[in-house]
């Protein structure tokens, strides 16, 4: 009798029984994800053993994806993320960045682009970075489309190109994509391109500033706010350098806006990604899920190792964005209003001290250009931005226990009258000043969002924006830079006004106010002077010891 190894038959399986590989476990595509959540929340009994049986796949794998499930359904079915069953790094990371910008420029001002195209501008930026390893080929190209959805694209953010035919059916998409949130949690955001120290002139500028060019010095802002104007964001803004003179040895993370740079001040999709991780924190911190909207920009591409646990994602269709975006249908706008009247104010300002004291006029620096975009942003109202919502018309129809109603007068004339007003005011100071062939309130509101269209920047100058060791030198470096004030030499100066005041006999009753400020400055000095010798003291004894 031949003898039976008794391994082998423990091994044994029958031949109806399917064999399983070990070590061997299944993987799921973002959309099966997406749809293992959706399962869920729809029916909160099912249990996670029946789902790992119908997926064929363990119970600790449908644990995970429950635990990520805000990150599953943000993922758009009809995006090439839906169908991936791994996440894979991007491949020259610079050179997509770089082609990235490219084609936001070439879509904003109607170029045509095809495969070829696309190859051979990311090939001269390969060859500029010398990036040896890159060939262009067809499927580097296919998967950038797929990357970025271009699929999609026709001559971005062209009212005219929109398909105005389908344009209800869109609203009605979106509105139930928004029903499930609460109105307080859906938002919108999108960027401006900002002239900020631009005079209301269409010559050399006259008066106290007469002799010098118009400016077109520009920042980027980035506006987010909620659809009922209750939660306004603080404003992104992208300047031209990271530290320009006026913001030297000031702490960035002081500032009334989040404060990024490059040499063009564009949006690139690095800052797109660092802008929605920090925000996504901020909301996972308050324990709140939100549903942010936004146009379909290439510079809004969202990188594969960015991981979004609060915020979902919803991109507008293309070309609708006139149409369907609230910020397009007057927030900006009334932002930009207020911003100018905030500038035209100082000038008026500017040009009385000239008169009256002799004072030399100045030009405001980015400090005050980061004062006056945060307090334009708090002066739009939340009205205006509520009306602005309802004027795109993509909010669902909220029952009473929310905080939307559909008004029963008509959003579109209220921002109407809303932009009359600011116009009006913003005509006023334009007046107030006495330019030569100056321009129109709404000209001069409205001149840099036509102006930024239709910039092209070169391959160097985009390399320039997104090689951080490839950055413009700032011209203002080579001046010296603002000396620290030690609080010694504040102490001493305020000192001298305490004096200077206290001597002014006349006027001396007028002036205790002021006086009485001064000294509560002068001890915030004093208590700010004993903690830095403190500190001192005890890091020596820790040296020493």
């Amino acid at each position: 009798m031949p003898k039976v190894n008794p391994k082998k038959q423990l091994n044994e399986v029958p031949k109806n029984q399917e064999v399983v590989p070990k070590n061997k476990r299944r993987s799921l595509t973002a959309a099966q994800k997406k749809e293992i959540c959706l399962k869920k929340i729809s029916t909160p009994s099912l249990k996670q053993i029946d789902l790992s049986k119908e997926y064929n796949v363990s119970e600790g794998m449908i644990s995970d994806i429950l635990k990520a499930r805000d990150r599953w359904l943000a993922i758009d079915d009809n995006s090439h993320q839906a169908s991936l069953k791994r996440e894979k790094k991007i491949p020259f990371p610079i050179i997509e960045d770089a082609l990235t910008l490219w084609v936001e420029n070439a879509l904003q001002a109607g170029l045509v682009i095809t495969d070829n195209i696309l190859s051979t501008k990311a090939l001269e930026f390969a060859y500029l970075c010398k990036e040896e390893k890159f060939k262009g080929s067809n499927g580097w190209v296919d998967n950038f489309k797929k990357r970025h959805n271009l699929k999609q694209y026709n001559m971005h953010g062209e009212a005219a190109s929109a398909p105005l035919q389908d344009l209800e059916a869109m609203r009605e998409d979106i509105r139930q994509t928004l029903k499930d949130y609460d109105p307080k949690d859906v938002f919108n955001c999108d960027e401006t391109g900002l002239f900020w120290k631009m005079r209301p002139s269409r010559t050399i500028s006259n008066g106290p500033t007469a002799g010098t060019k118009q400016s077109k010095d520009r920042v980027t802002v980035l506006l987010t706010c909620n659809a009922i104007g209750s939660e306004k964001l603080p404003p992104l803004l992208i300047h031209k350098y990271e530290n320009p003179r006026a913001l030297k040895n000031l702490d960035k993370k002081t500032f009334p806006v989040d404060y990024y740079w490059n040499s063009k001040s564009w949006m690139q999709v690095s800052i797109w990604n660092q802008y929605l991780k920090k925000l996504d924190s901020k909301m996972r911190n308050q324990g709140r899920n939100i549903l942010l909207l936004i146009d379909n920009a290439p510079s809004h591409a969202l990188y594969e190792t960015t991981h979004l646990t609060n915020i979902t994602l919803k991109f507008l269709p293309p070309n609708t964005t006139a149409h369907l975006q609230p910020c397009d249908q007057g927030i900006i706008n009334s932002f930009k209003a207020q911003y100018r009247k905030l500038y035209l104010h100082n000038r008026v300002k500017v040009f009385d001290n000239y008169n009256e004291y002799g004072t030399k006029p100045v030009e405001i620096d980015i400090k005050k250009c980061i004062k006056y975009v945060a307090r334009a942003w708090e002066n739009v109202t939340s009205t205006t931005i509520e009306n602005c919502w309802l004027k795109a018309d993509i909010l669902p129809k909220y029952n009473s226990e929310n905080e939307i109603h559909i008004n029963d007068y008509d959003p579109d004339a209220q921002v109407y009258h809303t932009h009359i007003k600011e116009l009006r005011e913003v005509q006023e100071l334009i007046d107030m000043l006495d330019f030569e062939s100056p321009f129109t309130a709404d000209e001069y509101i409205q001149y840099d969002s036509a102006e930024i269209t239709t910039e092209i920047l070169s391959n160097d100058e985009i390399l320039k924006v997104v090689l951080p060791d490839n950055q413009e030198k700032e011209a203002e470096e080579l001046l010296n830079p603002l000396p620290l004030v030690t609080h010694s030499e504040a102490i001493e100066t305020y000192d001298k006004v305490i004096l200077y005041l206290e001597q002014q006999e006349d006027s001396y009753d007028k002036k205790k106010e002021e006086l009485k400020f001064i000294k509560k400055l002068r001890k915030e000095a004093l208590r700010q002077r004993f903690i830095s010798a403190k500190q001192i003291n005890i890091d020596s004894f820790i040296e020493s010891k």
